[in-house]
């Protein structure tokens, strides 16, 4: 089934909507939740960008997009949030903070098994999550465990931006995952 013909301004305003819903969302993301070629949302970015409605700045390794006053907010988002909210769209480190607020402390075993990780995956997460001061590793060897820095920023993150959606393609992994473990 062919995607049907969309006008430029109904692209922009599907991706200022977009963003502004879900901040710090990294453009692969809304290239394929949105499906808008890429050559057309590069241009509606660079569009909205100079009416300084958008900004996108590479953060943590992603090129993402953020409103610059989000709705309902009368400030732009701070810094500290900015990096929060890009990692907190990505499927392991969400799982990891999630797991950790939800539960509490965890050896790096215990959580590498609770996120269903490689142990090399969660060493890197862990690694960028500490940068980011969101969570701390305390002890060494089997004492070693690792807990958020700041649970009432994470909670407070979370309710002020809501997470992306599942979609079918999501469901689909998750589900090859539990055939394949």
């Amino acid at each position: 089934m062919e995607a049907p013909a969309v006008r430029s301004g109904t692209w922009a305003e599907a991706l200022l909507s977009f963003v502004q819903r879900y901040p710090g969302v990294h453009l692969r993301e809304i290239r394929r939740r949105l499906s808008i070629p890429i050559g057309t949302l590069d241009y509606h970015l660079y569009q909205l960008g100079r009416k300084g409605l958008i900004a996108v700045r590479f953060q943590g390794g992603y090129k993402c997009a953020f409103p610059e006053t989000p709705i309902g907010m009368g400030t732009p988002i701070a810094e500290e949030e900015k990096l929060l909210l890009v990692l907190l769209r990505q499927p392991v480190p969400r799982a990891i903070l999630l797991q950790l607020y939800l539960e509490g402390p965890s050896s790096p075993q215990r959580l590498g098994e609770a996120v269903a990780t490689t142990g090399s995956n969660l060493s890197y997460f862990l690694k960028r999550l500490e940068a980011a001061h969101v969570l701390v590793r305390e002890g060494r060897g089997a004492d070693r465990v690792v807990k958020l820095s700041q649970p009432v920023r994470i909670h407070e993150v979370l309710l002020r931006y809501p997470p992306l959606p599942e979609d079918t393609l999501d469901r689909f992994l998750r589900f090859w995952g539990e055939l394949h473990p």
